[in-house]
């Protein structure tokens, strides 16, 4: 049993072959379209997603990290382009390609600054573009370079502030600072009792700010009289007797003074120096003494303090009130309650002039 070693195809006519040449060109033809419409899909993709606005390329210093092909590219705080590329040339130049809408033809020129700061609180880095006055308007493909692009990046501020925090925090910085934590503890019932004053103000005040400043307008408008007499009173004081001397001169009088000061030293020896010397001696019977007034005066602070002598003055009213009339002749008011005497209460009961208790016979 042999095997073909050609097939025989029914739609294409001819010898094997014919079939096989006609097969192989119809492959061809069919690899050839298809890479074409690779490349021109391609193409075309490219163009489609490829950015489309003003070209510019900058050339500066130095390059803010994390910033790269896609990041955005800010004028005011908004997006107005992106980075398309960035390249190295040397140690101390980098080129970054930009593409920026249409609009800011009419509103950058060539005089423009730039920086590098973060996009967003989540320190996305970006390329900022600052608008300066002069300058010509931006063209595509236009190349600028600039000797400063001060980097303001969310990375560079952290490192910053690593290098300060490491080159402050010595233990004579940290010292200090715990030296005024510990003044500031100190200070804490101070700043308590002053806010404890003024809540307190807060809730005596019971009029309006308007009343209580008129009412100090009327204290202020004192405050010059008052001045002045005080001046005066100081004043009459400096031109006294005490503040003059025996030629009439303003001064001290030192005679006088020294004479004040023997006299007041000589009361004090012989004086209350004896009057106390006299006491010391006789403590034994100044003791009796003594007890019997605090015994006569303790109970006064209790009398006035809980309203027992108010009753005593309540009293001594009531009885004036009894005496009636004038001064040379004086009358007497007395009622007698005697419907609880027995011997009396039959009687009166006959008579019909049995009292009540809320009755009473004169």
């Amino acid at each position: 049993m042999s095997m073909a070693k050609h097939i025989n195809q029914d739609f294409v006519r001819g010898d094997s072959d014919r079939q096989l040449r006609v097969l192989a060109l119809c492959g061809s033809a069919a690899a050839l379209a298809v890479l074409l419409a690779v490349v021109a899909g391609s193409w075309a993709y490219t163009q489609l997603t490829a950015s489309h606005g003003i070209r510019l390329q900058l050339v500066v210093p130095a390059l803010g990290p994390g910033v790269e092909s896609g990041s955005k590219v800010l004028v005011r705080g908004a997006a107005v382009g992106e980075v398309t590329e960035v390249t190295a040339v040397g140690s101390g130049a980098v080129h970054v390609a930009l593409v920026l809408d249409d609009e800011l033809g009419a509103i950058l020129t060539d005089s423009l600054d730039v920086d590098f700061r973060p996009e967003n609180y989540f320190g996305v880095s970006a390329v900022n573009l600052i608008e300066r006055p002069g300058g010509k308007a931006l063209t595509d493909g236009r190349v600028l370079h600039r000797t400063t692009a001060p980097d303001f990046t969310m990375s560079t501020m952290l490192e910053q502030v690593s290098l300060v925090v490491d080159g402050t925090l010595t233990s004579s910085m940290i010292a200090t600072l715990d030296e005024v934590m510990r003044y500031a503890n100190g200070l804490a019932p101070l700043i308590r009792a002053g806010i404890i004053v003024a809540e307190q103000m807060s809730k005596t005040q019971q009029h309006l700010p308007t009343e209580l400043l008129l009412r100090a307008n009327d204290v202020l408008v004192q405050l010059p009289a008052f001045g002045r007499g005080a001046a005066d009173a100081l004043y009459a004081i400096y031109l006294s007797a005490y503040n003059q001397r025996p030629d009439g001169s303003t001064g001290v009088d030192d005679a006088f003074m020294t004479e004040t000061d023997q006299a007041l030293e000589l009361a004090a020896s012989d004086l209350f120096g004896l009057a106390g010397s006299l006491l010391a001696s006789h403590d034994a019977e100044l003791t009796p003494l003594v007890s019997a007034a605090d015994e006569v005066v303790a109970p006064l602070p209790g009398l006035l303090g809980d309203g027992r002598l108010g009753e005593l003055n309540t009293v001594i009213d009531r009885l004036e009130s009894a005496f009636t009339g004038t001064a040379e002749q004086r009358t007497l008011q007395l009622r007698l309650v005697l419907d609880d005497v027995p011997a009396l209460a039959g009687p009166l009961a006959q008579l019909g002039a049995f009292p009540t208790p809320a009755q009473a016979v004169r």
